[in-house]
């Protein structure tokens, strides 16, 4: 089989990855953004005698999906949640993009492929494979942050979307199922991976991984023994796994213990 290279880029926003996955002259783009400039220089990676035979969005949040647009016809997969709101013009696509205008307009980017989906999207479920040249590709769905979240494996690469990062804690949808997702990430990280991609922040080794992994599951038993407890002033007073200094993090951390059903202020 012919050798596989992943590149990165970080956009200034977030440490938002986009990530190029190639295999002789075929090439997978994973979450393609943020802003055009940055998307100019993605494109600029790729080599000249190189095909970009598909996309694919992690999940549905805006800073995840809106830059395909630099990448015009070329199929998107996805998980089948979010293909199927595409298709219907359901509540979880147009609130994506909306939100995506909603920043650039804020921030006054100018994206010229404007904020339509794109018309090609196929829908994966858990376990789905598809192919990109010689390169197979497993898809994982990973509910918790975002019911459509999915992962996927290519070779000795695992990527999670907006799992694992080490530049925050946990963004938490359904408490319940994140917990069962970062299980499932612990047997899906094993001795064979590589390299682990969030979605934001850099390149993580598979024991880095499986250490956050572990971080982010004693944080969230530690929500759920509160809330077990209706213990809000416990919670508040919860131990971030990292990222502590970072502007926001407690507010999430907030967020995520009303997520558990604990109502806690500042």
């Amino acid at each position: 089989m012919s050798e596989t290279r992943i590149e990165i880029l970080a956009s200034g926003i977030w440490q938002t990855t986009s990530t190029v996955i190639c295999n002789d002259r075929n090439c997978l783009v994973v979450d393609p953004g943020y802003f055009p400039r940055e998307l100019a220089d993605l494109v600029r990676i790729i080599p000249s005698d190189t095909t970009v035979k598909a996309l694919f969005f992690t999940h549905s949040h805006w800073d995840h999906i809106v830059g395909h647009g630099i990448f015009p016809g070329v199929p998107v997969y996805t998980s089948s949640m979010l293909a199927q709101s595409v298709a219907e013009g359901g509540e979880l696509a147009v609130r994506a993009m909306a939100k995506a205008h909603e920043f650039d307009s804020k921030w006054y980017v100018e994206r010229p492929w404007g904020y339509a989906w794109p018309v090609d999207v196929r829908g994966l479920d858990d376990g789905g494979h598809f192919n990109v040249g010689a390169l197979d590709i497993e898809a994982f769905l990973i509910p918790g942050h975002h019911p459509d979240c999915m992962a996927i494996r290519a070779e000795n690469y695992l990527l999670v979307g907006d799992y694992l990062s080490p530049c925050e804690i946990p963004f938490v949808d359904d408490l319940a199922e994140y917990r069962r997702t970062l299980q499932r990430l612990l047997t899906l990280i094993t001795g064979d991976i590589e390299a682990v991609i969030p979605g934001h922040g850099p390149r993580l080794s598979a024991e880095d991984a499986c250490r956050i992994a572990r971080e982010d599951l004693r944080y969230l038993e530690n929500i759920t023994c509160c809330a077990e407890r209706n213990d809000a002033i416990a919670a508040l007073h919860i131990a971030l796994p990292r990222a502590e200094d970072v502007v926001g993090m407690r507010e999430h951390h907030a967020e995520n213990c009303r997520k558990a059903g604990i109502a806690i202020t500042f």
